[in-house]
């Protein structure tokens, strides 16, 4: 047989039963809304926008990108107005698209610009042979000519015929045209340095032949 406890021994434990437990789940920390940590990378995504927009300057762009800049805020006050976790995700990446453009339009050019260096091409020259300042003024457009076609070819892909092959003729030329200058050896050592690169013949392989087939083996005995 059970011992059954009094009344108010049996009140009182169930008292500090329920005090217990009522203190362990206050004790307890509450689970963090999902929505708060999704609000906070989304304010930082806008946030960094707003950095972006302080510091782009492209006076073309520049004010359409602030109109996309007060709708997308728009959106990021809706969300935390009325937390939606597929419309966040939209406006994150819309936000993020902005910045990745505005990033790349400030990045420095991959290619150089034009140099204000005027190209002259040396064979449209027509110095006089008996005319030492024409000449004299052909061989240094033909010294800085060698110079720039020198420094280009050092970029020229192993396809093409040995570019360093033509400067030395062209250098070999001028070499000449100092001792003895003539309008037909003029000519021939310009066009030849301004022709552009010949691609290097490669022969066509042979075609396929497959090899004979075995004769068969002899069955008689």
């Amino acid at each position: 047989m059970y011992r059954s406890l009094p009344l108010p021994r049996l009140g009182l434990a169930l008292f500090l039963a329920t005090w217990s437990w009522q203190s362990a789940r206050a004790a307890a920390p509450a689970a963090e809304d999902s929505s708060i940590a999704e609000l906070k990378v989304l304010d930082a995504d806008f946030d960094r926008f707003t950095k972006m927009l302080q510091i782009y300057d492209d006076p073309y762009y520049l004010p359409r990108i602030k109109v996309y800049y007060s709708a997308l805020k728009l959106r990021v006050e809706a969300q935390h107005q009325n937390f939606d976790q597929l419309k966040l995700d939209d406006v994150r990446y819309d936000i993020n698209q902005q910045v990745q453009r505005m990033s790349q339009a400030m990045q420095p050019l991959r290619t150089p610009p034009p140099t204000s260096e005027e190209k002259l091409q040396v064979s449209k020259l027509n110095p006089s042979p008996n005319n030492p300042t024409e000449v004299k003024a052909a061989l240094v457009a033909l010294d800085a000519a060698i110079a720039r076609e020198e420094a280009r070819v050092k970029s020229l892909p192993a396809s093409q015929e040995d570019p360093m092959a033509k400067i030395a003729r062209a250098k070999q030329g001028r070499a000449e045209l100092a001792r003895q200058f003539t309008k037909e050896k003029w000519v021939a050592v310009t066009k030849d340095l301004e022709a552009p690169p010949r691609v290097a013949w490669v022969p066509k392989p042979a075609p396929y032949v497959p090899p004979p087939a075995a004769p068969a083996a002899s069955t008689n005995p």
